[in-house]
Order: structure tokens, then sequence, then C-alpha cells
């Protein structure tokens, strides 16, 4: 079966516009104005909502509290002088006002919640595992996938290489770990789960120059860059909007 392949990288699309000579003369424009300010730090929405930005590299990092995940955020010009924060699958993350105001954007809050800094917060490093851990990290994703969706997948990775250097067994750690929530998600839609399990047996990591998903028979690859860090790899919202371009099953971003 022909290998298709879908590119997770869907928030570069202003460096292109930029590029162009016309694009070129907005942005002196844009540079002459007054655009709202990204601080780093701990946050707060609403009663109950709490998260971090941190700075990484020339984008962000943000977590939830209580959940695992770390997303990269794509910053880009918002209107009226404003910045507009975005998840790898173009799904918006955070909107700052020109004079400062920030709202986020989470699934139970799709309208959006007014959010406050509370403090300063540590960037987040990968996770160190060891070979043990990784390998029962993904009997445990299998079964999860199994009882929460009826999935029947294993994860699988070339564990020889991957236990002989901790710092690709981090980043192979966290991609696997943000392809088994994307999967999850993605097939919290009978349709999509149907079409996923008719599909898909196997998922397996592997390192490549830039995030991709593919099919090779009913092996679903799940590619990532380990020097890029947290950069290289697609995050859950990533995984399952690309998902839904793979099977053609309509999925949020």
């Amino acid at each position: 079966m022909p290998r298709r392949g879908i590119p997770l990288c869907l928030c570069a699309f202003l460096s292109c516009v930029l590029a162009a000579p016309a694009g070129a003369q907005v942005y002196d424009r844009i540079e002459q104005q007054h655009f709202g300010t990204i601080d780093t730090g701990s946050y707060q929405a609403g009663d109950n909502l709490h998260f971090s930005i941190d700075r990484y590299r020339d984008q962000y990092l943000m977590r939830f509290a209580g959940q695992p995940e770390v997303f990269v955020l794509y910053a880009n010009y918002g209107s009226l002088g404003g910045r507009v924060l975005q998840y790898d699958s173009g799904a918006i993350a955070i909107q700052v006002a020109g004079w400062g105001a920030m709202t986020v954007y989470t699934d139970d809050q799709p309208g959006g919640l007014p959010a406050v800094r509370t403090g300063d917060s540590t960037p987040p490093n990968p996770v160190a595992v060891t070979p043990a851990q990784i390998q029962s990290a993904a009997d445990d994703e299998s079964a999860h996938l199994s009882y929460v969706r009826g999935l029947h997948v294993g994860f699988f990775a070339d564990w020889n290489t991957v236990a002989a250097d901790t710092g690709l067994r981090a980043l192979t750690f966290d991609a696997m770990e943000n392809a088994a929530r994307g999967i999850e998600r993605f097939t919290a839609n009978p349709a999509a789960r149907a079409a996923f399990s008719q599909k898909v047996t196997a998922v397996r990591l592997q390192t490549n120059a830039k995030p991709l998903i593919q099919m090779n028979g009913k092996t679903l690859i799940v590619t990532f860059n380990p020097q890029q860090g947290f950069m290289g790899r697609a995050s859950s919202r990533g995984i399952a909007f690309a998902l839904g371009k793979l099977f053609s099953v309509p999925t949020p971003n």
C-alpha cells in the first residue's frame, strides 16, 4: 500500500506571506505599531483554570495545571495591535489585545475566558525515562486506548536505539504520549473511531526532519525531529487534526 503523509506543521504561513516584497512593506508598517505584549509566567482564568506560558526559541510553551502535555504555541499578529498564539493544528489558544488583556480558549470554554498573570513559571523540559519505563508506557497507552475507545493498537519504536540515547528516549516518550492523546481525541467521534479501528493496528514512532503522520499498510507512522525539542513533535491536537485529514473525517482543530 502506498504511503500517504500528512504534514503537521500547520502554522508556518506567516513567513511565506512576509517573504514577498509587498509583505515586506506591510511588515515595515507593523514594526512601527505597538503590539500586545506576551508576558511569560503563571496565569489563572475563571475560578479553576490555571496555566503557564514560557518562551521557547522563537515561540511559546503552554501547560495546563494538572495535565502532562506541553503545547508549542506559534505567535502571529492579530487585529488592532493584538497578538494571537496558535496551536500547531491552527486553532487559537490565546489572544492578547493591543493594550495587554489576555483571553484563553479551551474545549470547555470555546468563547474564551479572560486570564490574569499570577506569578512566575519554570520552563519545562522533556521527561527523563528509563528504557524499561518507556516500553512500559507503550503498553500502558495500548491498554488505555483499548479501555476508553475499544481500539487494539500497539506502540513501537526502535527500542534498541532509543535505549542507548537518553535525550532521544525522552523525546520519543513525549512524541508517543502526544500521539496516544491525539488518537484518543480523534476517536471520540464514532465515525473517526470506526475508520481508525479498521485501518490501524500499530503506531510506530520514527525520527524525521519534520513531524508527519503517514500510513504504511496498517501501521500509522508518527515522525518527530529530536533536534528541535518540543517544536520537533506534534501536539495531541495536531495529531488529531491530521488524522482527520488522513482518514477524511472532519475533525475540529
